[in-house]
């Protein structure tokens, strides 16, 4: 992590793992499978195809050349998730042990540099929010860094928009509340 707060690592946004997600609020999660072959799609492909909105350039003080964003293996990855099974009205937390375990089932593509992941524990309609384990993994390894959980509140016009505007909430709140106590912890 040394190397990502001295500028001297290459950053690879991974996207969202939803494999463990739930989706906290019945009447707002009807249409599984559209959540589960279109939006779940949709919401990694924008961090790589809207990345004035979704870059993690900004929130954690990267130069351009450190950046990019790849999140084909995430969309691979969350293709065996049964999103049906996954909505509810009850509460759920998602424990750090638990989050760590879908890193260990990661097939990832890069094998440089920082990786970071954004293993979501829910999509919460009652409480308008997302909340994810940021994850920062050592690519070479598969070694997990640092893990922090965040929220972001939901907004936006329509479905898809309304959980996006969480994900850029999350990278906001990375930006304002969590880079500077992440980079103070390991200097």
């Amino acid at each position: 992590m040394s190397d990502l707060f001295n500028g001297k690592a290459k950053v690879v946004f991974l996207g969202l793992d939803f494999t463990q997600a739930k989706y906290i609020g019945s009447s707002g999660f009807t249409d599984a499978g559209a959540i589960h072959n279109q939006h779940m799609v949709s919401w990694n492909n924008l961090i790589e195809f809207e990345p004035n909105k979704f870059s993690l350039v900004k929130p954690l003080k990267l130069r351009e050349d450190q950046y990019e964003a790849k999140v084909a293996d995430m969309i691979k990855y969350n293709k065996k998730v049964n999103v049906a099974d996954n909505i509810t009205d009850e509460r759920y937390t998602l424990e750090e042990a638990q989050a760590r375990k879908s890193v260990a089932n990661y097939s990832l593509a890069d094998k440089d540099g920082i990786g970071v992941v954004y293993i979501v524990e829910s999509l919460s309609k009652t409480a308008e929010k997302m909340t994810v384990w940021v994850t920062f993994i050592d690519l070479a390894t598969k070694k997990i860094l640092l893990m922090e959980k965040v929220e972001g509140k939901a907004a936006g016009f329509g479905f898809r928009n309304y959980w996006a505007g969480a994900v850029y909430k999350i990278n906001q709140n990375i930006g304002s509340k969590y880079y500077k106590t992440w980079s103070m912890g390991v200097k």
